[in-house]
């Protein structure tokens, strides 16, 4: 019996190794999972698109503040959200996908502008964060109370001086962001929203996706401009700003000008820039310099007879550093 279990000892013992080498491999690889705070980024991005809420929350961007009621609903195929702003003029917008419309009343009419749907709070992150991890740094703090739930808050700090902080309070249960503020270098708040009141909801009731802005007057389409998706390169750009990525370009006519503008939208995954670029039509004085308006700055300039301007809710740097990424214009 003794030789018996001696024999069979060894055996035991490296099956017991074994058994306690697997287990600890699980258990780190679960308690990596468990502290790697990007993933704590990737539950919020996809809380604000995959789950169903309604609720207010406070927006502050500089001295304008308004209540905004927002009803977001995913059915496993599409997204929609209806936004309804509660303070002064009726505005409301609808979005599916990602495309949105605009309700803005007028004293006769109510017009109706489409606009391309661009990261609005509370989906203020973009679904692939991997892009978000190369610019900036992750650092949790406190936890607080927003909206009578419990909340971890998590800075998203700038690795350098073309974007700004980020202060993010995630929803401990489902990930989902009940408030947000951004600072700017001197640690400013220059925008920032938070939820009054929040719920999510399991219905798939769609009846309150429309529009509810005086329904006696009479809707109609505002004149947008004519825009056309353009393969034209009108311009080299390079050296932009790290992480930031051209989103579209596309040609379009304003009013009388005699020349197309063209427009360039560039981002990071958290910011948005514009860059517009059109010839100076004769006796039309161009702009020059940098403006800051709210939270936004505007960086204007001229290059081979034509206008370049920038224009986004970003640092200085980083509209003059895409300015400058322009490095020729093509000759008409």
């Amino acid at each position: 019996m003794s030789r018996y279990m001696l024999k069979q000892k060894p055996n035991n013992f490296f099956m017991q190794r074994f058994v306690v080498g697997v287990t600890l491999f699980l258990l780190s690889f679960c308690a990596q999972s468990a502290e790697d705070p990007w993933l704590h980024l990737e539950k919020a991005a996809q809380a604000a698109r995959k789950l169903s809420y309604k609720g207010i929350f406070l927006y502050q961007n500089n001295q304008d503040i308004r209540s905004i009621e927002i009803t977001h609903l995913n059915n496993g195929a599409e997204e929609f959200a209806r936004i309804v702003t509660l303070d002064g003029k009726p505005r409301e917008a609808l979005s599916r996908g990602n495309n949105m419309v605009v309700f803005n009343p007028s004293k006769e009419n109510v017009m109706i502008q489409t606009r391309q749907n661009q990261n609005l709070f509370p989906a203020i992150l973009p679904p692939d964060i991997e892009s978000v991890k190369a610019i900036y740094t992750l650092r949790f703090v406190d936890q607080e109370r927003v909206g009578g739930r419990e909340a971890q808050i998590v800075y998203l700090e700038p690795r350098d001086e073309y974007r700004y902080l980020y202060k993010l309070w995630l929803d401990k249960e489902y990930g989902l962001i009940l408030k947000m503020s951004i600072h700017d270098q001197q640690q400013k708040v220059i925008e920032q929203a938070s939820f009054n009141q929040i719920a999510l909801f399991s219905g798939q009731d769609l009846n309150w996706f429309k529009p509810n802005v005086d329904t006696h007057k009479k809707y109609i389409m505002d004149d947008a401009p004519n825009n056309k998706v353009s393969h034209e390169k009108y311009c080299t750009i390079a050296n932009l700003p790290t992480g930031y990525r051209e989103i579209s370009h596309v040609t379009r006519t304003m009013g009388n000008q005699p020349y197309p503008v063209h427009h360039w939208i560039f981002s990071d995954g958290l910011s948005f820039v514009s860059l517009f670029v059109n010839q100076i039509p004769k006796g039309h004085k161009s702009r020059v310099g940098v403006t800051q308006v709210g939270s936004s700055h505007i960086f204007a300039r001229v290059m081979n007879g034509n206008q370049i301007m920038v224009v986004g809710e970003v640092p200085q740097a980083t509209i003059q550093k895409i300015s400058n990424s322009i490095q020729d214009i093509k000759v008409h």
